[in-house]
């Protein structure tokens, strides 16, 4: 099984377009417990925190080297926490939705995804139809996920090329 750590924007934004459980699909995911304070700050999750995201809890290490981290790319902590959880579980992939952490990670060799890959992940595999996954990119559109008209249209396009 794919081994998956995640940043808060995807589980935000998933969640907020009632699309979460597209998660479930792509792996197994972890996140720090940074992300998960971050995530049931500014969702309705609080009280149904699905069990399959497991939270894990940095040691006083790794919650060092985040700091550093967090001030030498540019990052949030919860980006810079998740970021050092990818490193040390190796983790297959590294889900956000912030492109100053999406960069910094892929320097160093972790192949990163966002909300919009894990939509078309989930069409690619058959997980959902053409017409759910432009319904979720189109609630998407409306989320507080910022998409430019170029990717929102390309993400279409490749939702329409994958269905045809």
């Amino acid at each position: 099984m794919r081994v998956i750590v995640c940043d808060a924007g995807p589980i935000i934004h998933l969640n907020e377009v009632n699309a979460l459980h597209l998660l479930k699909n792509v792996g197994e995911i972890s996140l720090p417990y940074r992300v998960f304070w971050e995530i049931i700050s500014v969702t309705n999750l609080a009280d149904n925190f699905p069990e399959w995201l497991k939270v894990v809890k940095l040691s006083s290490s790794q919650i060092k080297e985040a700091e550093t981290w967090a001030k030498v790319g540019d990052l949030h902590t919860g980006e810079a926490e998740a970021f050092v959880l990818a490193k040390a579980e190796k983790a297959d992939w590294l889900l956000t939705d912030d492109s100053a952490a999406r960069l910094f990670s892929s320097l160093f060799g972790i192949e990163v995804h966002g909300s919009l890959g894990i939509i078309l992940w989930n069409v690619a595999h058959d997980y959902i139809s053409q017409r759910e996954a432009e319904r979720i990119l189109n609630n998407l559109k409306q989320s507080s996920l910022w998409l430019s008209a170029k990717v929102f249209q390309e993400a279409l396009n490749a939702i329409k090329e994958m269905k045809s």
